[in-house]
């Protein structure tokens, strides 16, 4: 998969009841600087007026546009039929709910170009994040791009924690990496872009525009919102990933951390708490909490202490953490 100059890209925009965003998805992918070869939209199953708006749109959009529509199966799944349907070099994901940036394509296609690295599969970059109205609400909170770890082989320091945070609608991948990672994990409705980029991470390099270049959507119809759910998801990339790694690398101690965080978060409830005992199997239960001998208890101590610690040695840390607080308030 040597360096060359692509010069055909697909976007695919999977969409749910998307009626209130897709239209402005649309038009963000449609008037590029860079324009693409097509729009692949994949309808799953919507019972609004999204396939009505994208088909009204398709007659005047000066990017060819083909409306899939299939019975709902999920983002991956949605993902997944657009992959199959695109045979261009570069494929770029787009939430039917986010927004480009005009020169988001262009600047990526150009870092796929000029890079130094021989084995590049995907390019990711910088965010904002907006409101329902629109609103840029503030700057990428959790992890800010990391110009000298984070390109290249990245995956060990992906394994932590994902760092590409721009989501799905941040990325530009070449498309042969598919045939050899496979397609998106439709098993997983959360986590499955942290999944796929681990995939892609173990067998080639990645880099990045600094620039922020796509703009997503927070609001109260996203699954993060459904934080049960989220949680049961986590648990299953967990689980998914412990005997993946197993030998190779140790289980990093942030997925500890976040557990903790999730179960902590919803005191006096102890759901989540019942959730980790029933969704996680047991064995791996033990190796997430090694440090504390198995002990979700023994690891609360240890837990506080390390945040700390991340307080007093990472600036970037309360920064993060607010980030957190605020986001939960969109």
């Amino acid at each position: 998969m040597n360096n060359q100059n692509h010069n055909t890209i697909d976007v695919v925009i999977p969409v749910y009841n998307g009626e209130n965003f897709i239209l402005k998805a649309l038009e963000s992918a449609a008037n590029q600087t860079l324009p693409p070869r097509s729009i692949i939209v994949v309808d799953d199953g919507s019972n609004d007026n999204t396939y009505s708006i994208v088909t009204e749109y398709a007659q005047t959009s000066p990017v060819k546009i083909k409306l899939i529509k299939k019975e709902n199966g999920g983002l991956s799944s949605a993902r997944n039929a657009g992959i199959r349907e695109s045979t261009a070099d570069l494929i770029a994901f787009l939430d039917a709910d986010d927004v480009w940036l005009l020169n988001k394509l262009e600047e990526q296609a150009q870092v796929h170009k000029t890079t130094k690295f021989q084995n590049l599969a995907l390019v990711y970059c910088d965010y904002d994040v907006i409101n329902s109205s629109g609103d840029v609400k503030y700057v990428n909170y959790k992890a800010p791009l990391d110009k000298k770890n984070m390109t290249g082989m990245v995956f060990k320091k992906l394994l932590e924690r994902n760092q590409i945070t721009s989501s799905g609608s941040g990325v530009l991948i070449k498309r042969a990496v598919f045939d050899s990672v496979g397609l998106f994990d439709e098993k997983l409705k959360f986590a499955e872009d942290w999944d796929m980029w681990l995939r892609i991470a173990e067998k080639c390099e990645v880099d990045f525009s600094s620039d922020i270049l796509v703009h997503i959507r927070k609001h109260e119809e996203n699954m993060t919102f459904d934080t049960s759910k989220t949680f049961e998801n986590e648990l299953y990339f967990y689980s998914k990933w412990i005997p993946l790694i197993e030998g190779r690398y140790d289980i990093p101690l942030f997925w500890s951390d976040k557990i903790m965080f999730r179960i902590l978060s919803r005191l006096p409830y102890t759901d989540f708490f019942k959730t980790l005992k029933e969704k996680m199997p047991k064995d791996y239960y033990k190796k997430i909490f090694k440090i504390s001998f198995g002990s979700f208890l023994l690891y609360i101590p240890i837990f506080f202490m390390r945040q700390i610690l991340n307080v007093i040695f990472y600036p970037n840390y309360l920064r993060i953490l607010w980030g957190f607080i605020r986001h939960t308030k969109i």
